[in-house]
């Protein structure tokens, strides 16, 4: 088995009980970063194993995953045999990429996988995501009502945070979808449609 395989294998074992940060997420937020990586001329070895693994820590702490993660992927890629330094990268990606903590990216591939964890968070999948995670820990109700200031925080969470003008143009278009279905979800709940 190649080791990005045993990655990917890896990643979705660790991530079983991480309700709105599975490995599905995580194969996402991957294919964003992977996207942007190209056109920025980053690591995409570096970026696609970081991108599988970047919320390993989740399951165990939410709060400090990103610090519990990079202690993680130094274990897992060390026992996978990969050299010092990208095992070193690829932690300092790890612990970087939250925008709710951690140390602020530097390098051009923290910087790509924190963009691509952003975008991840708003459109469709984003609003999905964010209500479950609103359930999950107490913010969202799940009354509909309350449902246009998810949208709002969703939105204003990424707002003015990113690094590379592909993030951008990917949350542009999030964005506004979101506003767009915001729009309509008032309509209907004022009774207009």
């Amino acid at each position: 088995m190649k080791e990005i395989d045993r990655i990917r294998e890896i990643s979705r074992q660790m991530s079983q009980n991480a309700t709105f940060a599975g490995y599905d997420h995580a194969r996402r937020v991957t294919q964003v970063a992977l996207d942007i990586g190209r056109g920025e001329g980053a690591d995409l070895e570096a970026l696609e194993v970081a991108g599988l693994l970047h919320d390993v820590g989740v399951p165990l702490d939410k709060p400090r995953h990103y610090e519990i993660g990079a202690f993680l992927v130094k274990g897992i890629l060390t026992e996978l045999g990969y050299d010092r330094d990208f095992v070193e990268k690829v932690a300092r990606m790890v612990e970087t990429h939250s925008r709710y903590g951690g140390p602020e990216p530097e390098t051009l591939e923290e910087k790509v996988l924190q963009d691509a964890d952003a975008v991840e968070y708003v459109g469709a999948i984003g609003l999905a995501r964010g209500i479950v995670r609103g359930m999950e820990n107490g913010s969202y109700t799940g009354n509909v009502d309350e449902l246009p200031a998810l949208i709002d925080s969703l939105t204003k969470q990424v707002s003015g945070n990113l690094h590379t003008e592909r993030a951008r143009e990917l949350i542009e278009g999030r964005v506004r979808f979101l506003q767009e279905f915001k729009e309509r979800l008032e309509k209907e709940l004022h009774g207009e449609a």
